[in-house]
């Protein structure tokens, strides 16, 4: 094949690739786009001797049914009105069994988020202790907080947590509102062997939390593009010899994954749990910072300590999805291992899909896998953008279109290195190998 036959269709892969990765920036920025709807939630997590009720309350809606300002200043609602609001909750939060009504003890009260984008929340944690000789798995549960003013206003309940039946994962159990007040707990029967599937599902669950989360995907993919590189200066210079990226790589992903996993242990337990607002935003700005890193080198002799650093980072984002509560100490032990495993086999399988097929690139046609380096790079960073803009509340967010889901997205552009493999593959047949000339030892 002629030379400038090749050029001009290696220029038109570069550009292909460019498309594909706005294409995909927008996909991944709708995806992201996910605004909480103004009504309550209640999570339950069963105890023996009862159950114990999470209720999550929008301070702009709590504030008409209690009587008081409480969303223009969230730092003060507690300073203010603890007391008043403990009452209140006691007085709107209840459960019977069939003889006898339950004891509600004095609530745990938190206020989270700033309130920017009315995003602030009471959290109230309550135990509901079954009276003796009732069955702490047969109860109704009597809820009416906001919805005895509010008519329009709805409680979402879910049961997060049932280990004794094997339930670790949330599951919708009924919705209330200002003509329903009232909800049977339908709490599964407690069977011999039921516990040890809890593990299994917690490993499905920690999978599933990275195969949908595209911000901790995009992360990921974004630090391994440059571990075959070698930087001079202040620009990517050339390839590192297949062996060194391959230990790149595992230096990276197992930084990445002691990060997080002490931080997933330290929120699901409760002992650091800084706000939710701000960990999203955070785990955006990694991705920011990390796309710079992958279109010019910050952190070149440093990416493992980088790894490290942001996964501390993102392991807070996946403890919003594993919470201890009910739990002893036994049962969170094991589903921190399993979650996190859960979590590690997916980041391997990503590493397993993506890395064969790029490093092939990156020894056959090096040009091309500059070209996907920085289209991924500003893949990353444009998502990036968005997200931050969108998780501090920026009004233009609420205008994008929908797109299709994560799985979708994922099924489009993950057979997208193998492609670029296998033309790389033909495109160097009978030719010189290329990376022979650009491939330099790490300094």
């Amino acid at each position: 094949m002629a030379a400038s036959a090749r050029d001009a269709l290696g220029a038109a892969v570069r550009r292909l690739l460019i498309v594909v990765g706005l294409e995909a920036a927008l996909s991944w920025a709708a995806l992201a786009t996910a605004h909480p709807m103004p009504e309550s939630r209640a999570w339950i997590d069963t105890r023996a001797d009862g159950v114990q009720l999470t209720l999550q309350i929008p301070l702009n809606r709590l504030e008409f049914a209690f009587g008081q300002p409480l969303a223009d200043d969230p730092a003060q609602v507690l300073p203010r009105y603890a007391d008043a609001l403990a009452r209140y909750v006691l007085l709107h939060v209840g459960a019977r069994s069939v003889a006898a009504g339950w004891q509600a003890l004095r609530p745990a009260l938190r206020v989270t988020g700033s309130g920017s984008g009315g995003d602030a929340e009471l959290e109230a944690t309550v135990r509901l202790v079954a009276p003796p000789g009732a069955d702490a798995r047969q109860a109704t549960l009597l809820l009416d907080a906001v919805t005895h003013e509010v008519r329009t206003h709805r409680i979402q309940v879910f049961l997060r947590n049932d280990w004794a039946a094997g339930v670790v994962a949330p599951q919708a159990l009924g919705v209330l509102d200002a003509t329903h007040t009232a909800l049977p707990l339908a709490l599964g029967e407690v069977q011999a062997g039921s516990a040890l599937l809890a593990p299994f599902t917690l490993l499905r669950e920690g999978a599933l939390h990275i195969a949908e989360g595209t911000d901790h995907l995009l992360f990921l993919l974004t630090l391994l593009l440059v571990a075959p590189r070698v930087a001079e200066g202040r620009r990517w210079a050339g390839m590192r010899p297949m062996g060194a990226a391959l230990r790149r790589v595992a230096w990276v992903v197992s930084a990445f994954t002691l990060g997080h996993s002490l931080t997933l242990g330290f929120g699901s337990t409760g002992l650091v749990r800084p706000p939710a607002q701000a960990v999203e935003v955070a785990v955006a700005l990694t991705i920011a910072v990390a796309a710079l890193h992958a279109w010019r080198p910050l952190f070149a002799r440093a990416e493992t300590w980088m790894a490290l650093g942001f996964g501390l980072v993102h392991g807070f984002a996946f403890s919003a999805s594993l919470d201890g509560a009910g739990l002893t100490f036994a049962q969170h032990a094991g589903a921190l291992l399993f979650f996190n495993l859960g979590i590690e086999l997916m980041q391997l399988l990503l590493v397993a899909i993506v890395m064969p097929p790029l490093l092939l690139v990156a020894v056959r046609r090096p040009r091309w896998f500059a070209a996907t380096q920085s289209a991924t790079a500003l893949v990353a960073l444009l998502a990036a953008a968005v997200w931050i803009a969108e998780r501090l509340g920026a009004p233009w967010a609420e205008l994008m279109p929908a797109l299709p889901p994560t799985p979708v997205v994922a099924a489009l552009l993950l057979p997208l290195p193998w492609l670029l493999a296998a033309a790389a593959r033909l495109w160097s047949r009978g030719q010189p190998d290329a990376g022979c000339a650009t491939t330099k030892r790490p300094s």
